[in-house]
């Protein structure tokens, strides 16, 4: 490791001008889930349910409410 010592006789200047930015606050963030089913017929006399699944996720950005949304999709027979 090597070390820098200056000589006592150096004389850096004060700064009184020195601000600190403040950092913005983390985010908020809301998450919701909504179902929707549907039935179908299905051949020999069964039926097909798809179940699709909507994740909206709410989300303030920079002071501005987005939203982003995703989709499943659960199928089956009975």
């Amino acid at each position: 490791m090597i070390l820098s010592v200056e000589p006592r006789s150096v004389q850096r200047p004060k700064r009184n001008d020195m601000e600190v930015n403040s950092i913005s606050p983390i985010a908020s963030t809301w998450e919701k889930d909504y179902t929707v089913q549907s039935v179908a017929k299905a051949p020999d006399s069964r039926y097909k349910v798809t179940n699709t699944i909507y994740t909206v996720i709410t989300y303030d950005q920079n002071g501005k409410l987005d939203t982003s949304t995703n989709i499943r999709y659960l199928d089956y027979i009975i």
